[in-house]
C-alpha cells in the first residue's frame, strides 16, 4: 500500500539491500547544540536527567530522476522502482529488494535481501535473502504484529514546539517507551504507555515528527496491529554521542530496542532527525552510516529501512541539507525526507534551528509517508 500524505515533495532515495515523560530539569531551559543540561552517561535509562534543546530535521535530496512526489531507487543487482507524482508508480528492472504484499514472500530474482511483505518469506535470489528488508525478520504471517520504530537524534525530533491539545487525543493501539518518568502523563521510564506527546522530555511538553508518524500509519497496519515508539533522541547531541565506539550513549538506544524486542515487538525501522550540532561536518555522514550498520547488526535489523530528514529550510544550519542527502549513497535503504516549505518556529530567535508545530505535524506525516512506501506497505 502506498500512500502520500503531504502536498509539497517528498524525494526518497535508496539503494537496496538487505528508537518517557518527566524530568526534574526545569520547564524552559533549552540548551542547544551540545550545551548544558546534558543527559548523563547513563542516559535517562539509568535515571539520569532529561536534556535540554536541540534541533533535528527534514529535507528533499535530490531524486533519481527529480520526480515530484516521492520517489524510491534500489541500486545494483536489485534494480530499480520510482513512485512519482503522488500515488502512481512504475517499476524497472530487477525486482526493487523482491519487496511482496503484506504476508507474501519475497521476490525470487536478483534482488538483495529478499525483502519481503509482512510475516513472508525471504526471497531465493542470488544475494542474503532470508530476513525481510523491513526488519521483520521472525514476524509471523498469521496474527497481530507490534510494530516497532526508533526515533534518533537531537531536539527537532524530541520536538521544541509545545504540544496542542488535540495532539494529545489517544490511540491505544499507538504505544510508547517511556524516555523518563512524568508526573505529568504518569508515564514511567523503560515502561510501555500510550502514546501522547511528549514523547521525549517530559518538562519540555513538545510535539516531535513521531507522534503524527505514528497517528498517521495506523490507519495503514491491520486493525489488529499496533505501534511502538521507541524515542532516544537526546538534545544538543553531536552525532560523535551515539556511536558505538566512542559514543556514551549508544549502548542507552541499544537497550531500549532490546526491551521493545523482548516485548515482541518488531523493529521495522529507523526515523534520524540530526545533523545542527554537526552542522557543515564533512564527516557526518560516514559517522551516520557507521551508526546505522551498528544497530541494523546488534539488533538483527536486517535492512531494515533508514530515513533521514532534512533540516529547516530556511534555518541557520540549511547547508547540512547536502550533506543529508549524501546519506542514501552511503546506507542501504536510505530515504531522505523533505523538509521544504517548513518553516522555522518564531519562538527560536536564539538558535534558529527549531520547526514550528504545524511544520512537526507536516513532517511526521512525510516521515509515514516515505516508510510506506519503504516497507512496500
Amino acid at each position: 500500500m502506498m500512500r502520500l500524505e503531504c502536498a509539497a515533495t517528498l524525494v526518497l532515495t535508496a539503494v537496496a539491500l538487505a528508537v518517557p515523560a518527566c524530568s526534574s530539569d526545569k520547564p524552559g531551559m533549552h540548551t542547544e547544540l551540545g550545551g548544558s543540561g546534558g543527559i548523563g552517561d547513563a542516559g535517562p535509562a539509568a535515571g539520569g536527567p532529561a536534556t535540554a534543546g536541540g534541533p533535528g530535521h527534514a529535507g528533499a535530496s535530490a531524486s533519481q530522476g527529480g520526480s515530484a512526489g516521492a520517489t524510491g531507487a534500489a541500486g545494483g543487482a536489485s534494480g530499480s522502482a520510482a513512485v512519482s507524482g503522488g500515488a502512481s508508480g512504475t517499476s524497472a528492472g530487477a525486482s526493487s529488494a523482491g519487496a511482496s504484499g503484506r504476508g507474501g514472500a519475497g521476490s525470487a530474482g536478483s534482488s538483495s535481501a529478499g525483502a519481503s511483505g509482512r510475516g513472508g518469506a525471504g526471497s531465493a535470489g542470488s544475494s542474503s535473502g532470508g530476513a525481510s528488508g523491513g526488519g521483520t525478520a521472525g514476524a509471523s504471517g498469521s496474527g497481530a504484529t507490534f510494530h516497532v520504530f526508533l526515533l534518533l537524534g537531537q531536539s527537532n525530533m524530541a520536538g521544541y514546539s509545545k504540544a496542542q491539545a488535540a495532539d494529545k487525543v489517544e490511540d491505544p493501539r499507538i504505544k510508547v517507551l517511556g524516555f523518563d518518568a512524568c508526573a505529568a502523563t504518569g508515564r514511567e521510564q523503560d515502561k510501555w504507555d500510550v502514546a501522547v506527546p511528549p514523547l521525549h522530555e517530559c518538562w519540555n511538553g513538545a510535539l516531535g515528527p513521531g507522534d503524527y508518524f505514528a497517528k498517521t500509519l495506523i490507519n495503514v497496519v491491520p486493525a489488529g496491529d499496533t505501534i511502538g515508539l521507541v524515542p532516544c533522541a537526546i538534545s544538543g547531541e553531536k552525532i560523535e554521542t551515539f556511536l558505538k565506539v566512542g559514543g556514551s550513549k549508544y549502548s542507552w538506544i541499544v537497550a531500549r530496542a532490546k526491551l521493545a524486542q523482548q516485548a515482541g515487538g518488531v523493529i521495522d525501522g529507523i526515523l534520524f532527525h540530526q545533523g545542527e550540532s554537526n552542522c557543515g561536518d564533512a564527516a557526518w555522514p560516514g559517522k551516520v552510516s557507521t551508526l546505522v550498520t551498528d544497530l541494523r547488526n546488534d539488533l538483527k535489523l536486517g535492512n531494515a529501512p533508514f530515513l533521514a530528514g532534512e533540516l529547516v529550510p530556511t534555518g541557520a544550519c540549511s547547508q547540512h541539507n547536502t550533506l543529508v542527502g549524501k546519506l542514501p549513497s552511503l546506507i542501504s535503504n536510505a530515504f531522505v525526507v523533505s523538509a521544504a516549505g517548513l518553516v522555522l518556529d518564531p519562538a527560536d530567535t536564539q538558535y534558529r534551528l527549531h520547526f514550528d508545530h504545524d511544520s512537526q505535524v507536516t513532517f511526521g506525516k512525510r516521515y509515514e509517508a516515505a516508510m510506506v512506501q519503504a516497507l512496500h506497505w
